[in-house]
């Protein structure tokens, strides 16, 4: 007995170093059937690889390598059975089984189909098919191809990456084929076109209070009116100015963001710029309120604009015509303004920072998007639909009531755009088709437990003033809503103007001098 459990062990240990030694798929299987097929006696012995989208393809006929084998569509004959069941399954009179309806013209009559998979991915199937003769096949058999694989993890793992990552490049290549294919169709187009078209993205959520934002973006679209867009970072501006553009007639959209470029740069990407050589002559580059003639011009982080260049940009919006950077002669330009800010104009205004002839030209309509905080009941939608965002339906999962009570309880002071990265991120860690709490980012399970420590602590009794009372709770939802001013006294029930009188007794704020 020794002696035969040595001999299997030595002939596990040849076939594991053999299958190392290999990244052809075709061989791999063959040389695996072959094996499995010593301990079984079957007539012959098949391999099919699976691919991730469920079809398979036969790479092994008779024991013996192929390339080119015949392919299979999802869920068909029993290698689609055991693919999707990932389980074995035998059938010793295939004239009786409508599984095996296909398998009859080959002179099958019994067959034994098993998955061979690692950590629960099927990399491929292998099927011990009987002609004649009177062997038939038991759950022995299954257990005793089960062992065998068990001791080949390590070849199986490897080969499971080698097919995930030849998958994957199969995948883009066809992807780089379709773009290249979509770019010469479309060569025609115009570079202006191509540069400044846009695509309306989709907002998420069914909030009252996104609801009303989203309905006011619609019943804006139809006019020419310049918008502003507030909202803290990452709660979707730039998508509602998206939807603005696409729902209007306007032509090019056109992107700028302030907070990326110095003041020169910003300037010249706005107005343009001229320069005079001598060996190239009058050389003229359009800026973006050029370019967005007839369409919307859409200035991202408004409030970064620099104070000294917040002059032009006003004057442009009520002459409708400017210079470039170096030039002389003034050009024409209508475009619809579209902009966002992540703090409050109005009250930049007041401190200084921002011109009041300035604000008024580009907020005819505000839209206030709401934190993520503020659409709680929007959490799990949103999570839920960036979680299976671009995949296939077969490869969907499910947030557990854990992870959803987490992402519920958590604070998102990066709003929705955070959201977005922490489910992706579950998304990759999950192993299975449910993403739990413990796949969640490690800052939003800590910060909820946080949030419960301070919650407990604030319970707690504290002698103090109903003036300090008042400053905590005014300090305290300040910070909540990311120091936006007019919200926190929307809050509060007072007015703007008593906050900043109360702000101002607190030290927070200097009095604007006249």
């Amino acid at each position: 007995m020794n002696t035969s459990m040595s001999k299997d062990l030595t002939e596990i240990e040849h076939l594991s170093a053999i299958l190392l030694s290999t990244l052809d798929e075709s061989f791999f299987f063959s040389e695996l059937a072959s094996h499995l097929n010593k301990h079984i006696g079957a007539d012959r012995v098949h391999a099919f690889r699976a691919f991730e989208d469920g079809k398979v393809e036969q790479v092994c006929d008779s024991g013996k390598a192929i390339i080119g084998g015949k392919c299979l569509a999802k869920g068909v004959g029993p290698a689609g059975h055991v693919i999707r069941t990932k389980k074995a399954y035998f059938c010793n009179d295939t004239a009786r089984d409508p599984l095996f309806h296909e398998e009859q013209s080959g002179g099958i009559i019994r067959e034994l189909a098993l998955p061979i998979q690692h950590e629960g991915v099927v990399i491929g199937t292998v099927h011990f098919q009987m002609l004649k003769g009177e062997l038939e096949f038991s759950r022995e058999h299954i257990t005793s191809v089960l062992e065998t694989l068990s001791k080949l993890s390590g070849p199986l793992a490897n080969m499971k990456m080698y097919l995930a990552a030849k998958s994957l490049n199969e995948s883009l290549l066809r992807q780089i084929e379709q773009k290249e294919k979509e770019l010469k169709e479309h060569s025609s187009v115009s570079e202006t076109e191509s540069r400044f078209s846009t695509e309306e993205g989709k907002l998420v959520g069914k909030s009252k209070i996104m609801e009303e934002a989203v309905r006011r973006a619609d019943k804006v679209s139809a006019s020419t009116m310049n918008v502003l867009i507030q909202g803290e970072r990452g709660t979707g501006k730039d998508l509602l100015a998206r939807r603005i553009h696409c729902r209007s007639v306007r032509k090019s959209y056109v992107m700028i963001d302030c907070s990326i470029m110095t003041e020169s740069q910003l300037e010249r990407e706005l107005f343009g710029e001229e320069t005079h050589d001598m060996s190239r002559g009058h050389r003229v580059v359009v800026g973006a309120f050029e370019n967005a003639h007839g369409g919307t011009l859409f200035l991202k982080n408004v409030d970064r604009l620099p104070v000294q260049l917040q002059g032009k940009v006003a004057h442009f919006m009520k002459s409708k015509s400017g210079l470039r950077v170096g030039g002389h002669t003034a050009f024409k330009g209508e475009a619809r303004i579209i902009c966002s800010s992540s703090r409050d104009l109005r009250a930049l205004v007041q401190e200084g920072c921002f011109r009041e002839d300035l604000m008024y030209s580009l907020a005819t309509m505000i839209i206030d998007v709401p934190s993520l905080r503020e659409r709680g009941e929007d959490i799990e939608i949103i999570a839920q639909y960036y979680l299976n965002l671009g995949r296939e339906k077969s490869a969907h999962k499910t947030l557990s009531s854990g992870a959803i009570k987490s992402l519920a309880e958590y604070n998102w002071p990066g709003n929705v755009r955070e959201l977005m990265n922490v489910v992706e991120r579950a998304y990759i860690l999950g192993e299975g088709m449910i993403v739990e709490k413990c796949h969640l980012a490690e800052c939003v399970v800590e910060k909820v437990d946080e949030a419960q420590s301070l919650q407990d602590e604030m319970m707690a009794f504290a002698e103090m003033t109903l003036a300090d009372l008042e400053r905590r709770h005014i300090t305290h939802t300040l910070d909540h809503l990311g120091g936006n001013k007019t919200r926190t006294a929307k809050v509060l029930g007072i007015t703007v103007k008593t906050l900043y009188n109360k702000l101002h007794s607190y030290g927070m704020i200097e009095t604007k001098e006249a």
